[in-house]
């Protein structure tokens, strides 16, 4: 089964989704289960879809837009949720700033996302997704373990203070200023994080894939468009 990318058959086995085996390719690195039928959408259709979705369209709007099954659509994206590599960031950061933001999954669960941005280098570093508890935030502060960092800036939330060092921390809503515009950035491009939308998540798996492309793309790490 040669590479619906490049066509190389120079591959190997990288797993199972959906009960189908994956391949990986040797020379370009994508990561694909079956090779594409004469009536697939080609990449540059399934691109185009992943890039509307990151601009605020929703499924079923991209799906009238390329005239396509909304459902395909959703598929699509979770696909390149699947296959996201970790986000990159730099060893030593200067400082830090940490927030969290409240959506909510299916019926009106309550779902809390916490995210970590590089002030200085403009940059989403991570983030986690859970309660608003402690718990989700020492889960975000554990993928900063490793890195180097010269001060950390939150609100008043009292969390904070359970897991971030007393001698880099400052807890001031003045200081929180770049990670709050970024969460509007998530409000403004991801149409299932808006208020009063029609647009909601159903599942959490689908909401981690949407919020790290965002933050993949908005960082300039999504290949296919660099």
């Amino acid at each position: 089964m040669n590479c619906p990318k490049c066509k190389s058959s120079n591959h190997k086995k990288n797993g199972k989704i959906d009960g189908l085996q994956r391949y990986k390719c040797h020379d370009c690195e994508y990561n694909y289960s079956v090779e594409l039928k004469s009536t697939a959408s080609p990449m540059s259709v399934k691109r185009q879809a992943l890039q509307l979705y990151l601009e605020g369209l929703g499924f079923r709007s991209i799906g009238r837009f390329l005239g396509v099954s909304h459902v395909s659509v959703q598929k699509w994206i979770k696909k390149f949720g699947r296959e996201l590599e970790d986000l990159k960031s730099e060893n030593e950061i200067s400082i830090v700033e940490l927030d969290e933001m409240h959506t909510y999954i299916g019926n009106k669960k309550y779902c809390w996302i916490w995210i970590a941005v590089d002030r200085d280098g403009k940059r989403f570093i991570d983030c986690s997704f859970g309660s608003r508890g402690t718990e989700t935030g020492l889960k975000l502060w554990k993928k900063l373990k490793g890195k180097e960092i010269g001060e950390v800036m939150t609100d008043h939330w009292r969390a904070y203070a359970e897991f971030v060092p007393e001698k880099i921390h400052t807890q001031s809503k003045a200081e929180t200023y770049t990670v709050e515009g970024y969460n509007s950035i998530f409000r403004h491009f991801l149409a299932r994080l808006r208020r009063k939308s029609k647009c909601y998540t159903k599942s959490l798996e689908m909401l981690k894939y949407s919020v790290l492309l965002l933050m993949k793309y908005r960082n300039k790490e999504l290949a296919m468009f660099n």
